[in-house]
């Protein structure tokens, strides 16, 4: 059942070090964590501006946010993922992506957003202790304009800071590519409910 696999999967939404859990980790809670939206393919979602066009910032979520995360997160699945995973997977993410999530994962892991022209574009959840990415989403149509990107690098330069060596994901089939680019390796693959992710990890020895 799927509550109980994803019980079992301790890496949540990248890879997995074993550090504290979000403690929201029921099937629903995981599948709600599980998206990103770097890499777009088939359907033709236009961008709206190019990248030397638009500045981005990074900053810590607030509660505030809640309501346009998950806009945003059930318009990423809707838009990117679909395009790479079967509709019985898609139905499952958005029967669970919920304010109420979102809210009871804010209290036990770091969230972070992105924003341009005061217009929220992304967000990323990690765990800052553990050298763990749990979700980087982004806007559809701001994808490729740098802003997973910028949330990634945040969240890098925070394990840096914190000594922390190798940083683990799950990643979902659209991404492998982006963070292969960002210096990650595969290490393998499992699945969350019916949900296959590639396991992937980075050593951040090298820049320490």
């Amino acid at each position: 059942k799927i509550i109980a696999k994803l019980a079992d999967n301790v890496y949540l939404f990248f890879l997995n070090l074993k550090p504290p859990r979000p403690q929201l980790i029921t099937g629903k809670a995981k599948l709600a964590e599980t998206t990103h939206a770097p890499v777009v393919r088939g359907r033709n979602i236009k961008s709206v501006m190019g990248d030397e066009d638009m500045k981005i910032a990074i900053r810590k979520a607030k509660i505030d946010d809640v309501g346009v995360i998950v806009e945003l997160h059930r318009k990423a699945v809707e838009e990117i993922n679909s395009d790479f995973y079967s509709p019985k997977a898609i139905k499952e993410w958005l029967k669970d992506i919920s304010e109420e999530n979102v809210k009871h994962q804010f209290q036990n892991s770091s969230w972070i957003v992105a924003k341009t022209n005061n217009k929220l574009v992304g967000f990323g959840q990690y765990s800052v202790d553990g050298g763990e990415i749990y979700q980087i989403n982004i806007d559809p149509k701001y994808v490729k304009q740098g802003v997973g990107r910028k949330l990634y690098e945040h969240m890098e330069n925070t394990f840096e800071n914190r000594k922390i060596e190798k940083i683990s994901l799950n990643s979902t089939l659209n991404a492998i590519e982006f963070y292969k680019k960002l210096g990650f390796k595969v290490v393998g693959k499992t699945f969350i409910g019916s949900v296959e992710m590639i396991k992937m990890e980075k050593s951040l020895r090298a820049s320490q």
